[in-house]
């Protein structure tokens, strides 16, 4: 029995991944869209389902309920306090500069500190900042990756491996299926060699810690909810802070994206120590007690 659990998830983990890279290519081949990797996040939910419903298991075990307010409250303002941490060191070394033609400085309030404290609701309301459209779309994309990663591959792996080693290992499979970016991203794909080896060297730390952040509010909360919001704050506030590496479209911060961005060199180890924090301090707990919330 273990062993069939265990070819099932090597095979999920190879099928998300190759289908997950092929799709990404093939968008980038054909102009279909500007951040294809961004286009695909929805595939990985559809592959966990796929394999749940050949399994057998129930959808139930993913965790629907709403989380606690302090899970919602954590989801918001931690990426919105790691985004301010990149823009403040980015400031202290001189590498980022006001830019004064983003949306954000002029619309939709001529106040731009009130325009980003609107991106906060805009989370959850469509038209504060978001078509409704775009405002589906993020929601649905963010689910399907949290679903599979952690709702899916990451409770399975917790079952058999215990909850360290399920972070680490799904935390770097997720960090492969964006292996992507390297190629497909405007800005990291025409770095020189030096840089480009920074950034992937950079990159697994950075996506590992992000993965022990989003895990422990998932297995705390015990709703797949919880990493949605955390997840989704964080790929907004970065957005429209400091610009997004997927596109190279610059944000209210100007600077160079491989470097400033809350995906590049700064951001990955801002996010790298934010996840040796939680990693450090919050997995430091009696199993049962942790598996226990997602019961």
């Amino acid at each position: 029995m273990k062993k069939e659990s265990n070819r099932k998830t090597i095979w999920f983990i190879f099928s998300v991944l190759l289908f997950s890279w092929m799709l990404s290519l093939g968008l980038a081949i054909l102009d279909l869209s500007r951040s294809p990797l961004t286009a695909v996040m929805i595939f990985p939910m559809i592959a966990a389902v796929v394999f749940m419903v050949i399994s057998k298991e129930k959808f139930s075990a993913i965790g629907w309920k709403w989380p606690q307010l302090r899970y919602m409250l954590l989801g918001l303002f931690l990426p919105l306090l790691q985004m301010a941490a990149v823009v403040a060191i980015g400031y202290a070394l001189d590498l980022l500069s006001f830019n004064n033609q983003h949306y954000l400085s002029q619309n939709p309030t001529p106040y731009t500190w009130m325009n980003v404290i609107l991106c906060i609701p805009a989370i959850f309301i469509p038209f504060v900042l978001l078509s409704l459209p775009r405002f589906f779309v993020g929601w649905v994309s963010h689910l399907g990756e949290e679903f599979a990663w952690r709702g899916y591959l990451l409770r399975r792996l917790m079952e058999r491996d215990g909850i360290v080693k399920a972070v680490l290992v799904s935390g770097i499979v997720w960090w492969a299926w964006h292996l992507p970016m390297f190629w497909l991203s405007p800005v990291i794909s025409r770095l020189p060699v030096e840089r480009l080896a920074l950034t992937g060297l950079l990159s697994l730390p950075s996506l590992v810690g992000t993965a022990c952040v989003f895990s422990w509010v998932y297995v705390k909360s015990g709703s797949i909810w919880a990493p949605t919001i955390m997840h989704l704050s964080w790929n907004l506030f970065r957005g429209v802070l400091t610009g997004r590496l997927s596109d190279g479209e610059l944000g209210l911060f100007a600077g160079d994206l491989w470097l400033v961005n809350g995906e590049g060199v700064i951001g990955m180890i801002v996010t790298a120590l934010t996840g040796i924090i939680f990693f450090y301090f919050c997995f430091n707990q009696p199993e049962k007690k942790l598996k226990g919330n997602l019961s």
